[in-house]
């Protein structure tokens, strides 16, 4: 059995996870606004994670960068789209480039106050943790495609669709 896919056409990418709505309340209320216009960098790849961003309006695409000038992955994230959680909470660098697709307006969390929040709302943290588990298995999901795809004009982009075909 061989293992083929199809290159999702350009526009399609995947979309990022939207925040649980508990979760998604608690971050409008207590982040602070900001706001990009088209084009503009919200954070990038290798930045030192200061805070996660919560997108209220617009959309922005993530892209996780490969060393060949290739995107690894790439998201859309729209409202309801927590961004740089897993680097904000493990004190790491942002694993993606995000620039604004039109104008986004978003919620801004320090990693001080997602902190603070989810040390006081443990069920949040819970919701925080679920989300981390999703992105994780996500980026296993793609490397192991990325091990085993033969199709040449896949590249490294991530997001084939596998179908199982008899050989």
């Amino acid at each position: 059995m061989e293992i083929n896919c199809q290159i999702s056409m350009p526009g399609t990418g995947a979309w990022a996870q939207p925040a649980p709505p508990e979760l998604a309340q608690a971050l409008t209320q207590a982040g602070q606004a900001r706001q990009w216009e088209t084009g503009q960098r919200l954070f990038g790849f290798g930045d030192h994670a200061e805070g996660v961003y919560l997108i209220l309006r617009g959309k922005a695409h993530a892209a996780l960068p490969g060393g060949t000038g290739k995107e690894l992955m790439r998201l859309t994230a729209g409202p309801g789209s927590l961004l740089g959680l897993p680097s904000a909470l493990c004190s790491k660098s942002y694993q993606f480039d995000v620039v604004a697709l039109e104008p986004v307006a978003a919620a801004y969390l320090p990693v001080e106050e997602i902190n603070r929040l989810l040390r006081e709302r443990p069920e949040l943290g819970m919701q925080a943790m679920s989300m981390m588990c999703a992105e994780m298995d996500t980026l296993r999901l793609t490397r192991e495609h990325m091990s085993r795809c033969q199709n040449s004009a896949c590249g490294l982009h991530g997001y084939c669709i596998q179908a199982s075909q008899p050989a």
